[in-house]
């Protein structure tokens, strides 16, 4: 999109009573001059426990206006505590639902975080699952090295791994057990060829 947000209308600004939903709302003048417009489910998020994926999208779009890009902001939200948490969320700033889940979370904030932005919200900083297009998370595995000559005996050094998956879709990754450290088998093999090639 050609417009772009004022930066002040974000820092100060909170879904609960602007309509960051209207892509003509560019300055922060314009928000005082057209006075506020409460969020529709204003009432039922004040009355439940239910976290807002508006509000935390809001937070996002802060750190994005204070100097982060989108994907590291998206990528310290993963850290937030609440984060598999019920949560009230809207794609229009008209009708709301209660979600759950962490993924879904996720997509909600980064999307609100694009509403406020001007961005299209239906791209994502994530790749997402081609079966049912949610966000792809990522998660560290430990492979534990057995290179010792006796089953279950060797060095025991540990190598750390992300693994990329669908929570809804793949089984959760879990480490193995390697029988050789794949660097120290990527180095003899190229010292092999190397010596073949002499």
């Amino acid at each position: 999109m050609g417009d772009e947000r004022e930066r002040s209308l974000i820092s100060k600004g909170s879904p609960c009573n602007i309509n960051y939903f209207d892509n003509t709302l560019l300055t922060l003048q314009q928000a005082v001059e057209r006075g506020e417009e409460y969020c529709p489910n204003l009432d039922r998020c004040m009355e439940d426990d239910n976290l807002c994926a508006l509000l935390l999208g809001n937070q996002v779009a802060k750190l994005v206006v204070e100097g982060k890009d989108l994907k590291e902001a998206m990528k310290d939200f993963e850290s937030f505590k609440y984060i598999d948490n019920s949560f009230w969320n809207s794609i229009d700033g008209k009708e709301f639902k209660v979600m759950q889940g962490k993924q879904e979370m996720i997509r909600a904030v980064e999307g609100f975080a694009r509403v406020i932005l001007l961005m299209n919200p239906f791209e994502s900083v994530y790749n997402l699952c081609e079966k049912c297009g949610g966000v792809r998370l990522v998660e560290t595995v430990y492979d534990s090295i057995h290179d010792g000559p006796f089953p279950l005996s060797g060095s025991g050094k540990t190598i750390a791994r992300d693994v990329e998956y669908c929570p809804k879709c793949d089984p959760k990754p879990r480490g193995g057990i390697l029988k050789q450290d794949p660097s120290e088998a990527k180095e003899r093999k190229f010292l092999r060829k190397l010596s073949e090639d002499e």
